[in-house]
């Protein structure tokens, strides 16, 4: 398991008329990656590309590309979009539940594992399901729902 180095350029986001919503960028964005809320609020409407920083969730897909302070539109639950595999080389299936990646390379996704491990409970924020296989370092479409998903332990 190796993270990518570097984001690609997707050129189809949006593949249904599903929801989005107008925000403003907080820190350079680029069209595909996972967007959501920083850690600390604040009072416009602005959203960051995710790396699993403690207290960040994100909320959907950015559907343009936008530097600090520039709109970004961004599909919402419901919406079907292209997501970017944060593995080079491990499959996601499809069907797979998907979270935020802790990757240097922010936007990112991974799949859950449910399978229950050790002695502690874990939460996980899903982001969608894969529609499709994901080859490792590729991207591809998921279905935009976002929740919490508790693996129990195997203790």
């Amino acid at each position: 398991m190796s993270d990518i180095s570097a984001f690609p350029t997707l050129y189809k986001i949006l593949y249904s008329s599903g929801p989005t919503a107008p925000f403003i960028a907080g820190e350079t964005i680029t069209a595909g990656q996972l967007v959501g809320f920083g850690a600390t609020g604040t009072t416009t409407e602005t959203v960051y590309a995710m790396d699993a920083t403690s207290g960040e969730y994100a909320i959907g897909v950015a559907c343009n590309s936008a530097t600090t302070g520039e709109p970004v539109t961004v599909a919402l639950p419901g919406a079907i979009a292209e997501v970017v595999n944060a593995d080079d080389t491990t499959e996601i299936d499809q069907g797979d539940w998907l979270e935020q990646n802790d990757n240097a390379v922010k936007g990112t996704v991974s799949a859950i594992n449910l399978t229950a491990a050790g002695a502690t409970v874990t939460n996980h924020w899903t982001i969608g399901r894969a529609l499709v296989d994901i080859t490792g370092g590729s991207h591809n479409k998921a279905l935009l729902c976002m929740g919490e998903i508790t693996v129990g332990n195997s203790a």
